[in-house]
């Protein structure tokens, strides 16, 4: 017998009832259709929308930094340490009145895998498209649901970067661009297979 209880084996411990699925309330709290969306070869779509243009890039390091600086007209990075074209900024820090690049007027912004290692993204979401409104934003985050991630858990074993504190899928990365204020952004995949791929990329344009 299993050592881990399971959600059905707990309700039924505490005399609870499991919600039908098929209930209009359930169903319209719970359940969220995935539209179809095409997969992209993540950097291939960050460069190819770089080329050429002012970019402000959060989260600024490692290979893709590299790529970007030799694709974009011009870089702005923002990272957690100061390096040679970075600035040195703590995207959790509630206290700062703004973001950095304010004077930098970019045509194009890329917060590639920064999501998930925030501990106040609404924080940071809200603030960079009232700074930046109407400028392209690239966002792309690790998938909750993808096959690497559960074939890792299947096996007892989480396959999570230690400095990550969430997980996002296509309807919580969809409601907190919302609750920041955003109202017009398109999705996709990248790497892999639509719903199990490596993870999500979004652009948002429009911001209200």
């Amino acid at each position: 017998m299993s050592v881990y209880a399971t959600i059905e084996e707990l309700r039924s411990q505490l005399g609870l009832r499991a919600p039908a699925a098929s209930s209009t309330e359930y169903a319209t709290k719970m359940l969220h259709q995935v539209p179809s969306a095409e997969v992209v070869d993540r950097a291939a779509f960050i460069l190819e929308r770089c080329r050429g243009q002012r970019v402000l890039e959060f989260g600024a390091s490692g290979p893709m930094h590299e790529a970007i600086v030799k694709t974009a007209a011009a870089v702005l990075g923002v990272d957690r340490s100061t390096a040679d074209g970075v600035v040195g900024f703590d995207l959790d820090d509630v206290s700062q009145a703004g973001l950095p690049g304010a004077d930098f007027s970019p045509a194009v912004i890329v917060c590639g895998e920064v999501l998930e290692h925030l501990s106040n993204p609404g924080w940071f979401l809200t603030r960079l498209r009232k700074q930046f409104a109407g400028v392209p934003t690239i966002i792309t985050v690790p998938n909750a649901f993808s096959a690497i991630a559960a074939k890792h858990l299947a096996t007892g074993i989480e396959n999570v970067n230690a400095d990550h504190c969430a997980w996002y899928s296509y309807r919580t990365l969809k409601t907190l661009l919302g609750r920041a204020g955003y109202t017009d952004f398109s999705f996709g995949w990248y790497h892999g297979s639509p719903l199990t791929a490596e993870g999500l990329v979004v652009v948002c344009g429009e911001a209200r």
